[in-house]
């Protein structure tokens, strides 16, 4: 029997459906798009972080819990550029709470880019990566990925909580990247922070 389950978006985005839009303006770009029983996912948005604080915000992974829907997120190192993260969140999807549970592989390329892919969880598939990219006040975010559900749900349900829901979802993400803007590029070094100003 199949499971209910939703996009687990880099596992970052398994937020609540009423997740807040980050304030002013970031670009905030989100386009979906499904292939038979797979959907491509895009994101992008600006942000003041420097490649170096985007690069540690992106895998500080047990930090996710203070996304909304992420209940649990624990991180285990594999090598020097591989991180193991297992994590637990809750989704509301029409009436139904649904609890997500999902192991995904990251590989970190410093300061540049951030690739996944899911080990075991709620759906068949579900792979992509981050890209780190300087502008002129900080950092753009670019993410991309491929997720194949593993679900019950009509896919005509799904469509519309990707395209409707999924642009919240990346602004949440996109709120608490500069919410922790100032301690992240604290812990980077001078000149890379005044590289990307």
């Amino acid at each position: 029997m199949k499971r209910t389950s939703i996009p687990l978006v880099a596992l970052f985005l398994t937020l609540a459906a009423n997740a807040t839009p980050i304030p002013g303006d970031n670009a905030l770009q989100v386009e979906v798009q499904r292939n038979g029983g797979t959907y491509l996912l895009n994101a992008r948005f600006d942000t003041s972080l420097s490649q170096c604080a985007a690069y540690l915000y992106l895998t500080d992974y047990e930090s996710a819990t203070k996304l909304p829907g992420i209940l649990d997120s624990k991180a285990y190192r594999e090598s020097d550029n591989t991180v193991k993260v297992e994590r637990t969140a809750e989704e509301r999807v029409l009436f139904m709470h649904i609890h997500l549970h999902s192991v995904m592989e990251f590989t970190e390329y410093p300061n540049s880019k951030l690739t996944f892919t899911q080990l075991s969880g709620d759906s068949k598939s579900f792979s992509g990566h981050w890209l780190i990219e300087p502008n002129p006040s900080g950092s753009t975010l670019r993410f991309e990925g491929r997720w194949e559900p593993d679900t019950m749900l009509p896919l005509f349900i799904i469509d519309h909580f990707a395209k409707h829901d999924l642009e919240k979802r990346f602004g949440d993400i996109a709120r608490l990247a500069e919410e922790q803007n100032t301690k992240l590029s604290g812990k980077c070094p001078q000149a890379t922070r005044l590289a990307t100003r």
